[in-house]
């Protein structure tokens, strides 16, 4: 009974989020799923470990947060919480396709829906820094496929 009741709550508050306007759930594909982590030397080991699994993908050309993306970030969510003197700063990244502006822009309103989620969820506004690269720091060098879809990420340090 526990347990169903969990459920019919998470799917709720997933609808809820969904249902938000700063908060849209789509499907995602990356090209290759083994990409590395984000290493953060100035926090302690599971901070790191939590964070490590928090990189957002993005599809082409969008800002939506996917159901892959939510669980990553309900557990940075729930670190958070758990300890009120972490702060994050979120870099919103995109690929080399479209203009330096429009890149920068679109880094922005990525790094901006991860900041939203997380806000949505209790971590205040203050604790977070975002921030945009655009295309300025490519994850992966490359003009093909593999490469672009890595490198449509934000990045939580």
């Amino acid at each position: 009974m526990k347990r169903s009741i969990k459920t019919l709550f998470a799917l709720s508050a997933l609808l809820f989020f969904a249902g938000c306007s700063s908060l849209q759930v789509t499907e995602e594909a990356i090209g290759n799923q083994n990409v590395a982590g984000v290493s953060i030397s100035s926090k302690s080991t599971a901070t790191q470990a939590v964070l490590a699994n928090a990189v957002v993908y993005f599809d082409y050309d969008k800002f939506n947060l996917t159901a892959k993306s939510i669980q990553a970030l309900k557990g940075v969510s729930n670190l958070m919480g758990k300890n009120s003197k972490i702060t994050l700063s979120i870099e919103g990244h995109a690929d080399e396709r479209g203009t330096r502006e429009y890149n920068l822009a679109l880094g922005q309103r990525r790094a901006e829906s991860v900041a939203n989620y997380l806000i949505a969820n209790g971590v205040k506004r203050n604790r977070l820094t975002v921030k945009s690269y655009g295309e300025e720091r490519p994850l992966v060098l490359g003009s093909n496929d593999s490469a672009w879809s890595k490198n449509r990420r934000v990045e939580l340090k």
